[in-house]
């Protein structure tokens, strides 16, 4: 459900605020700043990715700049309709882009010279931005003066995922607020809402989602649940651990193909206009983006492995379907005992460890698909 209607110390909640969802605690701050006349200078939106810190931050600025004079934050007057649309010329959301894919010094430089100036219509001026760890150390310095001497007129907001990448100097000048993971109550809603799901398949997005409505969708919108429940059913039939760890890699390498398509259209730069150092600082740049979404698409992959096991552990000591990541796969839980798929969860927590200390992948997942075979 989202945010009831409700007083926070005699304080109504905006209408706006009400599609927020599971984020009690940063509505009631932000409500309280609005209504005592007390909205800081700069806030800091952390939490995971997909949980409403964006939406959030809109619902902020419409409420504060919201036309209506009986409720602010209508969702419904020119201004509130404006900044839903991404079009209010005093709500800018600065985003990661360019070569470097970091919210750049020149960028920041633009920023400043913004707050310099009054607001266009309204009596404040907010500036979000998106994925905030990624504003560049050079520029993080470079914008640290003007949350030292704030502008009146600007309110900055920054959403992080990753907090401890942004200077401990900027964090301190920003009022933190902190974002919960969304019951999964409020994932299979939204999911089914977006994605016109049978409510069953909503709700077991949900279960594996980890309380992110883009997890939710992002195993929706691939085939890693469908992989790794071919992988337990070949484990289960005896299949060479070895010739799976070869079609895994395979699995992995196309999608860092595409991936390195996909990043190569988004920088669409003609290299041939870049110095030699300015190329070889690009294509660094584009290797470790691409080596990070690949470690993401790894990680979500060992996700589901652990998520198999402890159905397993769950149906061998309840024989409950019903709180099950995987309900198909019931009938090959009993291959496994409970030695085996905790053993198993171990050996996951031991691959993340491997990793961090450069071992090879392959030669990880190859042991690892042994340790889960329940035939040797």
């Amino acid at each position: 459900m989202p945010e009831t209607l409700a007083h926070n110390n005699d304080i109504l909640v905006s209408p706006v605020f009400h599609r927020v969802y599971d984020q009690h605690t940063a509505i009631r701050i932000l409500t309280n700043s609005i209504h005592r006349n007390r909205v800081s200078h700069a806030y800091l939106f952390w939490g995971p990715d997909g949980i409403g810190k964006k939406f959030t931050a809109k619902a902020f600025a419409q409420t504060v700049l919201c036309q209506n004079p009986e409720v602010r934050g209508c969702g419904i007057c020119s201004v509130c309709q404006r900044i839903e649309k991404n079009i209010h010329p005093d709500v800018t959301i600065i985003r990661p882009m360019g070569k470097t894919r970091l919210i750049s010094v020149d960028t920041i430089e633009e920023v400043i010279r913004t707050a310099q100036f009054r607001p266009y219509e309204s009596q404040r001026r907010f500036i979000i931005f998106e994925d905030a760890e990624r504003i560049g150390i050079p520029a993080q310095n470079h914008f640290l003066k003007t949350l030292e001497e704030p502008v009146s007129e600007t309110t900055f907001i920054l959403l992080s995922s990753n907090p401890g990448m942004i200077l401990p100097t900027i964090r301190s000048r920003c009022q933190p607020i902190r974002f919960q993971r969304l019951r999964r109550e409020t994932v299979s809603r939204i999911i089914a809402q977006i994605k016109g799901l049978p409510e069953e398949r909503a709700h077991l997005l949900a279960l594996l989602s980890q309380g992110q409505v883009s997890k939710g969708l992002d195993i929706l919108d691939s085939d890693k649940r469908i992989l790794i429940m071919e992988l337990f059913k070949q484990l289960a039939e005896g299949r060479d651990p070895l010739l799976l760890t070869a079609e895994f890699e395979q699995f992995l390498a196309g999608i860092r193909k595409k991936i390195e398509n996909e990043i190569s259209k988004a920088e669409n730069i003609n290299k041939k206009e870049l110095t030699p150092a300015e190329q070889n600082a690009l294509q660094q740049m584009m290797n470790a983006e691409i080596e990070a979404q690949v470690v993401n698409e790894f990680e979500s992959c060992l996700y589901l492995i652990t998520c198999f096991l402890r159905d397993v552990l769950i149906y061998i000591n309840t024989q409950r379907s019903d709180m099950l990541y995987f309900p198909e796969m019931v009938s090959e839980f009993s291959l496994w005992n409970q030695h085996q798929a905790e053993r198993g969860l171990d050996f996951v927590q031991k691959v993340r460890s491997y990793l961090l200390r450069n071992i090879s992948r392959e030669k990880v997942v190859r042991d690892l698909f042994f340790v889960l075979s329940p035939k040797i």
